[in-house]
């Protein structure tokens, strides 16, 4: 897979996040230490943080990992092995377009993939027919393993 400037912007997007929520946890130690358990600090903090949402939808952090995990194996096309959800498949889908990802392979094996195939039909995906990719082995070997799957264009 070549960079992909939405992707990575993605990942600074969510590095900058954890970094902010990292803060707000030593807040919250910080807070216990001074003020205890039972303080109306740290109550004032909860709610605070209650409010305080991850920025990415299921769905696009699917669409990110399967970037970068496709990246990793040093595939040529965007191969997504993992099974999503239905409130996922809609923010997947916007997510490679945003990206501007114009296919991938959908490689899931799970009982339930029928409903991702229907569902990327419904998201206006086109089935392309069956493909092959190969990722790196996980097992002792260098020799990669060829997965089969179905190529879907955006």
């Amino acid at each position: 897979m070549k960079k992909n400037t939405f992707f990575e912007e993605l990942k600074k997007a969510g590095e900058a996040w954890d970094t902010a929520r990292q803060e707000r946890m030593a807040k919250k130690d910080q807070i216990i230490a001074e003020f205890g358990w039972d303080s109306d600090e740290l109550k004032a903090w909860h709610k605070e943080n209650d409010g305080i949402k991850f920025p990415f939808a299921q769905g696009a952090v699917k669409a990110y990992r399967a970037y970068f995990q496709s990246k990793e194996n040093e595939q040529d096309e965007l191969e997504m092995s993992d099974f999503l959800w239905e409130n996922e498949v809609h923010d997947f889908v916007e997510t490679l377009r945003q990206a501007g990802i114009e296919s991938f392979i959908y490689t899931n094996e799970s009982t339930a993939c029928m409903e991702n195939l229907h569902a990327f039909a419904a998201e206006g995906c086109t089935l392309a027919g069956l493909a092959t990719t190969k990722q790196k082995s996980r097992w002792l070997s260098d020799e990669p393993k060829e997965i089969k799957g179905i190529r879907f264009t955006l």
